[in-house]
């Protein structure tokens, strides 16, 4: 079975204000975290001097290039000021006082400033970024601390990392910089370990640049550490959870190594850019925050009422609470500069700084709620495609490996054990989900998570562990406080249009900055990067006319998006239950999984009644004394468009139970048409329980999601939230719900599914060509009799086979294209597809396949198609699979990308049979019939060979291989010149007819 009961997949989720600000010169004060804003942390700065590090030290009246990170190009511009030792503003250095510069360059990262010509000790240089488009008040900051210095006293000119001759630095290696200040993780490959990795600039925006990225069989900062996990097969043992199933799809699969008490966890992510999961136990609240890091937790701000998440909605804009900003703090007079300034930067002190706690501004933009959008901004969060996008320019991004050492001789010594990086682990990565917890303990998904983050470049991969205190760019471990890299292996890759990160960690940690893995729920959250001129920003963002229109780099870590890019799970890796349904017609959920009863957290059933069409559902949850409970129906799994039931006993000891409809990230509206009846319920000892009935399709389109024998829904399991006896209004559930792991059908008790299941494979001793394509040639025939000779003996003793078929062959060295019938229980229909997939694979790998080569890295198998019956069937499977063309029904033709559910109701065996037939009678139609198109179209013009009845063919190949087309045409065509085909689109031969 596909996935445990506690699997949710949590579409439209809510994610609040991102913007990710981190000076980089002068570098910001410990802890230099980037999501700091005047909503919930502590002016002037939000964080607390004297957490660690040294002030820099900068030379009074010197011209300063002052630079950023960031994460998220908001609307805005920025303010560079110097405060005084108390936090008071002494002088803006970006212009006026309380006026913003850069405003129409979103993704600036560098503004040239002049010091004032007067020594200021223990002073603060201070950034700060607008938000425009949540509130004109709403605010992020990060400071650096400094001493201003004249000339000569105590000034370290470079950092302490280079040394300073002829008025200038010469910096030590993997440092650059006028100041040094900058520091990148390699210059080449001998930073990386030699032969064990390669040295990649990934043409970021921010430090460090060039990264190490490691082959197979290698980790860590340097590549020093061995690994035996060399290769992954999907198919030994994992189990898979479909995060994303939309294009761009996103996959994980994971199994537990009881020997060692491990988890490996495998990501499959359709991009380029990096891909990223964390978690953290459930019901957690934002208390994580002051535990770890302790001494960071006087820069958060408390007591005040925690703010709301942003709503992200389907088809429905998004707001942010309102901030209330007390007035900008006044800037005291700025004295002109009486000397000429110094044009190099300088670095810093060994003076140790003070450690006293950092006074308060007495008037900063400071806010108690969260920003508002003053115009609301667009739902959608379609991509944002930027005019000057250039492919070549983005392949140009993705292979930037810098010079190699010099090869290793053949006695090197294996890389000792990994030791500490040395590096920040600069980046983003951010989760967004649904906060948890009540009042002021309300936490947002990234908060106090333990993260996985991973990048491929072809065969090589950089796969670290990081940590979050809140939406900050998620940092390595090792950069907080008794944090360690808790990685065992790892290993990635890119393929096929893919990005493949696998790691493997302990189940139990007791490192701070890591989240044990135990048998409960877990809050779980997923993102990939942001692609090459697909950018996703809800509300829009124009990069077109900035500094960097290209700012989403591949690999760099920045803000995701949203949509598909992200989103959440509660989730159990430990949980072996069986899947929450039991049969077509009745099903369970409940958790824990092993609870009987009264004891369970949550539970519900339900039973379908043929002779009424309806549906009786019962729900109970513990601990739910004046809180809501609840289930939801939805076609996709988002809580936009979704139907849903919720009760709860009043104060009068009544139970109110209502039919509702919620529109996205909205309270759920009840509906004009209650069509729930038999409402009953009862609350004792704390465990609310609720019961109603409805039809499977209550003839309420646009406020009811039906139910039918091939209309399969996905359900929500939700706890409140309070509500309001009198009103009806209902608060926001009290943690992330939990939705049903794949789609419940309720259909009739007698039914059973027809799985056809499609495979692909490409054979790589065989050149195409178009008597491949017509099933009435010899070459066609010869070749199926190979294939299904191969791999029906291996399909057929899998459970519930019925028939197999080979389809048709097209371009790609030759791709042969085969289905698969069985008849299932319902419950089993993923079962089928992942027991092919199983069989297909070992088949490829194991090369066990008689006169046939296959390529050993490439099989697809489709998702099956299905049909219900009430009886079993028992005709014997047929031995033929060219059936006569069936013209009535050419409508059936199957295409690749389409999923055609048929739903009949049989009165014998034999119909399976033919329903089976005609299925696969029409894909092989579908090739015939596209054979024959080309034939009768084809007409070279001899003037232009690269043109065919007047339109351009690419001449490109689908398999990304190179290879030359026949000097002569095939029988029926005239002759063609040789031409070779190029990476790129499928074309299956020169004579296409598009």
């Amino acid at each position: 079975m596909m996935i445990i009961t506690s699997v949710v997949l949590l579409v439209a989720l809510t994610w609040t204000v991102d913007c990710h600000v981190r000076l980089t010169w002068p570098p910001a004060r410990t802890y230099s975290l980037d999501f700091l804003d005047n909503v919930r942390t502590v002016g002037p700065c939000g964080m607390p001097k004297g957490l660690g590090g040294q002030p820099t030290t900068l030379e009074a009246g010197s011209t300063q290039t002052v630079t950023w990170h960031l994460g998220y190009p908001h609307r805005g511009g920025i303010r560079i000021e110097i405060l005084n030792s108390t936090g008071n503003v002494l002088h803006t250095l970006s212009g006026i006082p309380n006026n913003w510069t850069l405003a129409n360059d979103t993704t600036a990262q560098s503004y040239t400033v002049q010091l004032p010509n007067e020594e200021c000790q223990n002073c603060t240089v201070r950034l700060l970024r607008q938000a425009r488009e949540w509130s004109g008040s709403y605010t992020f900051w990060s400071c650096a601390d400094v001493n201003i210095l004249p000339a000569g006293q105590n000034v370290s000119y470079c950092s302490g990392n280079g040394m300073w001759m002829n008025n200038k630095c010469h910096c030590k290696r993997l440092y650059s910089g006028d100041a040094c200040q900058y520091k990148d993780e390699c210059i080449d490959s001998s930073d990386c370990g030699g032969k064990w990795g390669s040295c990649v600039d990934i043409a970021g925006t921010s430090y460090p640049k060039k990264q190490c990225f490691c082959k197979a069989g290698y980790m860590g900062p340097k590549c020093q550490t061995v690994t035996t996990w060399k290769s992954i097969d999907l198919t030994a043992g994992y189990k898979k959870v479909i995060l994303s199933s939309a294009k761009p799809d996103y996959e994980m699969y994971y199994k537990v190594i009881n020997n060692t008490q491990e988890i490996e966890v495998v990501l499959k992510a359709m991009g380029s850019s990096y891909v990223a999961v964390g978690w953290r136990p459930r019901g957690a609240t934002s208390t994580c925050q002051e535990m770890y890091p302790r001494d960071a937790a006087r820069g958060l701000r408390g007591g005040g009422a925690e703010p709301e998440s942003e709503s992200e909605v389907k088809s429905e804009g998004t707001s942010e609470p309102k901030a209330e900003s007390t007035a900008e703090p006044e800037s005291t007079a700025e004295p002109e500069s009486s000397a000429k300034p110094e044009s190099t930067a300088k670095a810093e002190s060994t003076t140790e700084p003070e450690s006293t706690a950092e006074p308060e501004s007495t008037a900063e933009p400071e806010s108690t709620a969260e920003p508002e959008s003053t115009a609301e901004p667009g739902a959608s969060a379609e991509p944002e495609t930027n005019p000057t996008c250039d492919p070549d320019r983005h392949m140009n991004f993705r292979n930037l490996v810098v010079g190699t050492a010099e090869p290793e001789p053949e006695g090197a010594s294996e890389p000792e054990t990994e030791s500490e990086s040395e590096s920040e682990g600069e980046g983003e990565g951010e989760g967004e989900g649904e906060g948890e917890g009540e009042g002021r303990g309300l936490i947002h998904p990234m908060d106090c998570t333990d993260m996985i983050i991973g990048m491929a470049r072809g065969n090589l991969h950089r796969i670290r562990d990081y940590y979050t205190r809140d939406r900050s760019t998620p940092q390595e471990d090792e950069f907080w406080p008794n944090g360690q890299n808790s990685l065992t292996a790892v290993l990635g890759y890119e393929e096929g249009g893919y990005t493949y990160i696998g790691f493997r960690r302990k189940l139990s940690s007791s490192d701070n900055a890591d989240h044990s893995i135990s048998n409960s729920l877990l809050n779980l959250i997923w993102a990939r990067g942001q692609e090459y001129c697909n950018y996703r920003h809800n509300p829009p963002i124009t990069l077109g006319n900035t500094t960097e229109p290209h700012f989403y780099k591949p690999d760099e870590l920045k803000y995701h998006g949203h949509g598909a890019q992200r989103g959440a799970l509660a989730f159990n890796f430990l949980d072996e239950s069986k899947p929450d349904f039991s049969g077509p017609c009745t099903g369970e959920y409940k958790n824990p999984s092993s609870c009987v009863d009264l004891e369970c957290d949550y539970k519900a059933t339900w039973q379908y009644r043929e002779s009424t069409d309806d549906i009786k559902f019962n729900v109970q949850a513990a601990n739910t004394n004046n809180k809501w409970i609840g289930i939801g129906f939805s076609k996709d799994a988002a809580m936009a468009n979704s139907d849903i039931v919720v009760g709860w006993m009043t104060s009068s000891g009544q139970i109110s139970i209502t039919d509702r409809y919620v529109t996205g990230k909205v309270m759920p509206t009840i509906d004009e048409n209650q069509d729930i009846t038999d409402l009953e319920g009862s609350q004792i000892n704390g465990v609310t329980k609720i019961s109603f009935t409805r039809k499977r399709n209550t003839g309420d389109a646009n406020k009811d999601d039906a139910f039918s024998d091939t209309q399969c829904l996905r359900l929500f399991y939700a706890i409140g939230g309070g509500y309001n006896d009198t009103t009806k209004v209902i608060t926001k559930h009290a943690s992330t719900p939990v939705i049903s792991s794949q789609s419940i059908c309720i259909m009739r008790c007698g039914a059973r599914v027809v799985v056809l299941v499609t495979a692909r494979i490409r054979l790589t001793n065989y050149n195409h060509s178009l008597a491949y394509e017509n099933s009435e040639s010899a070459e066609y025939q010869a070749l199926e009799t190979h294939v299904t000779n191969t791999f029906k003996p291996k399909l057929q003793v899998l459970p519930g086979f019925k028939t197999f078929a080979v389809t048709g062959f097209r371009a790609g060295s030759i791709i042969a294209e085969m289905a698969v019938g069985f008849e299932a229980d319902s419950s089993k229909m993923d079962a089928v597809q992942q027991a092919v997939n199983a069989t297909v694979w070992q088949a490829v790998r194991s090369q066990n396949t008689g006169p046939l080569t296959l390529d050993s890295t490439y099989a697809i198998v489709e998702t099956a198609k299905m049909k219900t019956t009430t009886t079993p069937p028992t005709t014997p499977t047929p031995t033929t699979t060219n059936t006569p063309k069936d013209e009535n029904n050419n409508q059936d033709k199957l295409t690749e990308e389409e999923i055609i559910i048929i739903t009949i109701s049989a009165v014998a065996g034999a119909l399976f049979i033919v329903m089976i037939l005609i299925l696969m009678c029409k894909m092989i139609e579908s090739h015939k019939t596209t054979t024959e198109n080309k034939k009768a179209t084809y007409n070279l013009n001899q003037n232009d060979p690269y043109q065919e009845n007047g339109r351009q063919i690419d001449n490109k190949a689908y398999d990304h291989q190179d290879y030359p087309y026949p000097s002569k045409a095939p029988q029926g065509y005239d002759n063609a010149p040789t031409m070779k085909a190029e990476r790129g689109q499928y074309v299956s031969n020169v004579y296409v007819n598009k």
